[in-house]
């Protein structure tokens, strides 16, 4: 569903829309969650420092929802950061779009991400060579099916640097799916 704003039409998030994004978290959630109690069989202290790497993204993350039609609403975030979009609203309430500031969150948010995905697959593969290759399948079928079924609709996949690699992947088939309902 298209809404018509001032500027431009906002995709608007259905109900099944947002069933199929749960389904889609559900990947990176068992990885994530699982993730977290096996490195605090090593040391609590993993835990504790995955679950900040975790936060640290989301507050950069909050720097790239500036200028998101869905900023302090539902978004589906990709990895679940949904805390970015509502620190956005929090943090930077009264900030407008800047390409600069954009890009320096982006990088640093992909970054720390990547960082997650390491530092978890490191100390995984402490404790079983085959905790890693799980979590990096869990991870990869939840970009799969986040870039392929939600980025084409998203009402930022013009600014956002997934959403406009997931568009040219993706979207044809997704446009062509569209046209068929219609």
């Amino acid at each position: 569903m298209i809404a018509n704003n001032n500027k431009k039409s906002i995709y608007k998030w259905t109900l099944r829309d947002k069933f199929i994004y749960f389904i889609i978290l559900v990947p990176f959630l068992i990885a994530f969650i699982g993730t977290t109690f096996l490195l605090a069989t090593i040391s609590i202290y993993l835990t504790i420092i995955l679950l900040s790497l975790y936060i640290i993204t989301n507050i950069f993350q909050a720097g790239c929802c500036i200028g998101c039609p869905y900023r302090g609403k539902y978004c589906p975030a990709l990895c679940g950061v949904f805390l970015g979009n509502y620190l956005s609203a929090k943090l930077y309430k009264n900030r407008k779009f800047n390409q600069k500031f954009f890009k320096i969150n982006a990088t640093i948010g992909e970054t720390l991400l990547i960082i997650n995905i390491i530092f978890s697959i490191i100390f995984l593969f402490f404790l079983n060579f085959f905790y890693p290759i799980i979590v990096i399948v869990l991870i990869a079928i939840h970009f799969i099916l986040f870039f392929s079924l939600l980025c084409p609709k998203c009402s930022y996949n013009n600014t956002c640097p997934g959403g406009q690699t997931a568009c040219k992947l993706f979207k044809n088939k997704s446009e062509e799916k569209n046209k068929k309902r219609e």
